[in-house]
């Protein structure tokens, strides 16, 4: 799946943060390592306002938590997922 920069920066105004909490070394989180690889650099670039957070802490299943206006938080599983699929969530929440 090819991610542009446009699709990246098509977050919400009302999303105020973006947390990624993974395990540096599990398998479950092997995904997660991968995405932070290769497109962390553009996401942050496209939205540099934006508070993307990435937390490791070993033996934790991998989360993506999305902070909306008047403090509204939505957290989604990213256990086992590849690269595209994370993006698709990160897009899910950032509409």
């Amino acid at each position: 799946m090819r991610v542009t920069l446009a699709r990246l920066a098509a977050f919400t105004a009302k999303l105020k943060e973006v947390r990624i909490i993974l395990d540096p070394s599990g398998r479950a989180s092997k995904g997660v390592r991968e995405y932070i690889q290769k497109f962390y650099p553009n996401l942050k670039k496209s939205n540099p306002n934006l508070p993307i957070l990435v937390r490791e802490c070993a033996g934790v299943q991998p989360r993506l938590w999305a902070r909306y206006e008047n403090g509204k938080e939505v957290s989604m599983s990213l256990t086992n997922q590849a690269a595209p699929d994370i993006q698709k969530q990160l897009e899910a929440v950032g509409k």
